[in-house]
């Protein structure tokens, strides 16, 4: 067998997040897809005319696409057609087709195909209701041999090598704070904390559309203020100084942001307020506790002389942890809930590619030849 052949049966990972799709073989650095996990059916337009038959034809000729678009394809038609997030959906005949999309863009030969292993990445978040959709997908769909449900936090420790530790795994549409000490999950020292990068967002269109820094009258859907406030975000300690500050005129804030109508937007402190949800969830109306907090109150459920072992590694993971400044704000709000003993001995872990520390791990994890249990086989194959 050809070294090209035997390579295209290695595993391949995947980590299907609610905003991003990551897939790749085993053993790499770094996954071959990613991609946004949206999608959009050429039918459904956020506009129609009643006035000028066929003037959606315009803007899209059907005879040149398919029925569905995938990932940054799809993105460009944002303003005409309306954008779907299968994994929120929960739109399992999507992911069919959205996995099949890019599953030919790694140009497996055809005796190849459909045999790879499957390791899938997993919250604690996900039900055995899913996993179960998730097994019939590739095993009766699609006729894979056998997958493995990779714990994520596990996977991403891994990337670490360490056996102790708290992951704040911040993405998209959820925030998980879990922990591990010698290898072991604590299934009840967990939490699923409410603020996550879509609230984010919101919170930043909202200043924005309420003319908090700005006094015109602006439009900005939610991915040109997603896209904005993952250029520009900041996360800083003293937030209350800084805004005095600003009104007293510093401009070292200030940044003009070009927008795609030919009209800008000057911001300034919206760049830094836009994380404090983050610390005080109650800015927008969420009734919780802070992400320090409850990460501090996470690791108090186990036994006192854990502890140090587990607040000297937290590690931050997910595409919203880039916020350039998280770490020592989090490092410097976590200080408050322990003793002045235990102060010194926090660490907040943010390593580069934060976003995929969980795929990472997957494939250090499978290099390591340490995925030998738990794969589940295909029946079909081997009955």
């Amino acid at each position: 067998m050809s070294s090209k052949n035997s390579d295209q049966l290695h595993p391949l990972i995947l980590d299907i997040g609610t905003s991003t799709f990551r897939m790749g073989w085993a053993g790499n650095d770094f996954p071959d897809i990613i991609a946004p996990s949206v999608y959009v059916d050429i039918t459904d337009y956020l506009f129609s005319s009643d006035v000028i038959e066929g003037l959606e034809e315009i803007f899209i000729n059907k005879e040149k696409i398919e029925d569905y678009l995938f990932g940054d394809k799809c993105l460009k038609y944002e303003h005409i057609l309306k954008v779907h997030e299968f994994k929120k959906e929960s739109n399992f005949n999507i992911f069919k087709k959205f996995f099949y999309y890019y599953y030919e863009q790694l140009n497996i030969t055809l005796e190849n195909r459909f045999k790879q292993p499957i390791i899938i990445i997993t919250s604690f978040l996900m039900t055995d209701i899913e996993k179960a959709k998730l097994k019939d997908i590739f095993f009766s769909h699609f006729n894979f041999p056998e997958l493995i449900f990779l714990s994520e936090s596990q996977a991403i420790i891994s990337t670490m090598q360490k056996s102790n530790g708290v992951i704040i795994n911040i993405g998209e549409s959820y925030t998980t704070i879990s922990t591990i000490l010698h290898g072991f999950i604590n299934i009840i020292a967990r939490d699923v904390f409410p603020i996550a990068g879509k609230e984010l967002t919101n919170h930043f269109l909202n200043m924005i559309l309420t003319g908090v820094g700005s006094r015109k009258n602006l439009y900005l859907d939610k991915w040109l203020a997603k896209e904005i406030k993952e250029k520009v975000s900041l996360c800083i300690l003293d937030v209350k100084g800084e805004e005095n500050r600003i009104k007293e005129g510093l401009t070292k804030y200030n940044q003009i942001i070009n927008l795609p109508d030919g009209t800008s937007l000057e911001i300034n402190s919206e760049r830094f307020t836009l994380s404090e949800p983050l610390f005080d969830p109650k800015i927008i109306h969420v009734d919780y506790m802070g992400l320090a907090e409850a990460t501090a109150k996470v690791i108090k459920i186990w036994e006192r002389e854990n502890w140090e072992s587990l607040i000297s590694n937290i590690i931050l993971s997910g595409g919203t942890s880039l916020i350039p400044g998280l770490k020592e704000r989090i490092k410097n709000e976590l200080s408050h809930h322990f003793s002045e003993k235990m102060k010194d001995k926090i660490n907040v872990i943010a390593v580069s590619g934060l976003e995929n520390m969980a795929w990472i791990g997957g494939s250090i994890l499978y290099s390591k030849d340490q995925l030998k249990k738990g794969w589940i086989k295909n029946p079909k194959i081997n009955s």
